[in-house]
């Protein structure tokens, strides 16, 4: 302290006033290395903020540089030691307490220090003050400088509370002048935020179904593998007596309809397998409406108003179908005493206002198909449930609730958009987008619907994890007249291609070991590049996601029959090589 200056306690009462008014850390910092210096007459002091486990040495103000920009392990510096003990380090003789890393002192002024912590229940801080003769701070001078830094500690959390209360603030009001500049009114606003929330839980819900359902599919449908293959063995045993043949022809029925189970949860949890191909929209509703006149009934008018121009779109025609016939059927059930279902078709334009307010959806053109009924129309507070698996209004055991839910995770898999409009008493209207066809996509071949499926004596390899899926896909290929190899993973596989002369390689894509059936098939093409190559998964993720490389191999989802799994193989080796396949 300067001779003549101000006593050490009013400079405290100043610091602590500067430090109630200050609103940065800069302004922190400088109001206590100032003060601190003039409080303890130091010839030097330093503000150390903790980073982690180190020391920062942020500021100083001192007669000779000290370890300003430096950073030190806590454990390596008395500043450290000060937080760690949350208590003050009084050091008259800094060259005798072996606290004191020697070595990084040498170079200063340095004699005598006192090292006061800053919060003292959970030290973010440290004061440092230094002598440069062997100098013992008495009681007075250690409690101003402790007073300092429990003030200094009140300032930095109020900067803290109004740093995160400025950013609060900003933030909130970013997001109103958003919300403002997206939506021209209050009501309308709320509106769409709601359908946005609804469609975002609902999309957050299928996605967690899709995982689940995912993960379950490829234990099912190995299980299901297993039991329709052994069936499909017995069904064809001639010796089988009658009553033999009809429990396993049930049998077999009923693990069907396990697997169309299995493919329906697929279909709403946006993770079936699809085959797109290029469609005509108004050709393909046309065929449809008078299959769906005699499914409705005479009761039930289906009238058609197509638009002549409908973009062509990349999807699964099957599958709209389904989607589409699912829809009819909802309708038929709204309509008990008859009335008209209406499909028209147009192009439409999602801009990004249209976008904004409904999840997934991605601007551009997409055809529409536009499915309306004149029935009993669906509850307000209902309609944003209609797409939940699992969810019906109907009579137990009279609908499973997964028609809707399959029609919804159909379109958003073939990157689609669906959209309900419904008012007691006036109705129901469907609107399906399908994103438009951009490119002149090439029809895939016909597939035969009589394929010669006995084997020739051909020799297949079958890669497969599971023993006993292993085991029924070996009988039924022997009972088909081919010689059978078999393989539990990727290593032994590729042995026995090495040690035997193989015509076909079957695989499974999920294989244990860390290696895949596509790591195999790399393999194997790259050393056998005429080897024909079919790949099978009950994982439906699994299913050529990530190996465009693959696409060109055919694909067998399981649990596939006897019949599928014959005339896959046929296919694969009267067909071109891989490498030649277009």
């Amino acid at each position: 302290m300067p001779p003549n200056g101000p006593p050490p306690w009013s400079i405290l009462v100043e610091a602590i006033e500067s430090l109630s008014a200050a609103r940065t850390l800069e302004r922190i910092i400088e109001i206590v290395r100032l003060a601190a210096r003039d409080i303890s007459g130091a010839d030097g002091v330093t503000f150390v903020l903790r980073d982690g486990d180190l020391c920062h040495y942020v500021d100083e103000n001192a007669i000779s540089p000290l370890w300003k920009g430096q950073k030190f392990p806590m454990s390596a510096c008395i500043s450290g030691w000060a937080m760690l003990n949350k208590r003050t380090a009084v050091i008259p003789d800094i060259y005798v307490d072996p606290r004191i890393p020697h070595d990084a002192y040498r170079p200063t002024f340095v004699k005598s220090l006192i090292m006061v912590p800053v919060r003292v229940e959970d030290p973010l801080a440290a004061i440092g003050a230094y002598w440069a003769n062997h100098h013992l701070p008495n009681a007075h001078e250690t409690a101003l400088l402790e007073s300092l830094a429990r003030a200094t500690a009140i300032s930095l959390a109020n900067v803290s509370l109004e740093s995160s209360l400025r950013a609060a603030t900003a933030q909130a009001v970013t997001q109103a002048e958003e919300i403002r500049a997206a939506y021209a009114e209050v009501k309308r606003e709320a509106m769409q935020r709601q359908q946005t929330e609804e469609q975002l839980r609902q999309s957050q819900k299928m996605e967690a179904i899709g995982q689940l359902t995912g993960g379950m599919a490829h234990d099912f449908n190995n299980l299901l593998s297993v039991i329709i293959g052994n069936l499909d063995l017995l069904l064809s045993e001639k010796e089988n007596d009658p009553t033999t043949q009809e429990l396993a022809g049930h049998a077999l029925e009923a693990a069907l309809r396990g697997a169309d189970l299995i493919r329906r949860l697929l279909a709403f949890a946006r993770r079936q397998p699809l085959q797109p191909r290029r469609v005509d929209v108004n050709e393909l509703v046309r065929k449809l409406a008078m299959l769906m006149q005699r499914m409705l009934g005479e009761h039930i008018k289906v009238e058609l108003d197509l638009s002549g121009d409908v973009w062509p779109v990349i999807v699964d025609p099957a599958q709209l179908e389904t989607s589409l016939a699912n829809l009819a059927t909802n309708a038929r059930d709204a309509m008990p005493q008859g009335g008209r279902l209406r499909i028209a078709t147009a192009n439409r334009y999602l801009d990004e206002d249209y976008a904004a307010r409904y999840a997934e959806v991605i601007v551009g053109d997409y055809a529409m198909i536009e499915v309306t009924d004149s029935g009993m129309g669906i509850p307000s507070h209902l309609i944003g449930r209609i797409f939940e698996p699992f969810f019906t209004t109907k009579a137990q055991g009279k609908g499973t609730g997964l028609g809707l839910a399959m029609v919804f995770g159909f379109i958003k898999q073939s990157g689609g958009h669906i959209n309900v409009y419904s008012e007691e008493g006036m109705g129901t209207t469907f609107r399906l987008y399908v994103p438009r066809a951009l490119d002149e996509a090439q029809e895939p071949d016909a597939v035969p619907e009589k394929t010669a499926a006995i084997g020739k004596g051909e020799a297949v390899l079958i890669a497969e994890d599971n023993a006993e899926v292993r085991r029924v896909a070996a009988m039924q290929l022997t009972s088909l007249g081919y010689r059978v190899l078999e393989a539990s993973d990727v290593s032994a596989a590729l042995k026995a291609l090495e040690s035997n002369q193989v015509d076909l390689l079957l695989t499974d894509i999920i294989m244990p070991g860390g290696r895949s059936g596509y790591d195999l098939a790399h393999a194997a093409l790259a050393r056998w590049p005429a080897l024909r190559i079919v790949l099978t998964s009950g994982f439906p993720d699994a299913m050529g996601k990530d190996e465009p490389a693959m696409a060109k191999l055919p694909m067998l989802n399981k649990p596939y029959r006897k019949d599928d799994l014959a005339r896959a193989l046929r296919l694969a080796l009267e067909g071109p090589p891989p490498d030649q396949a277009s």
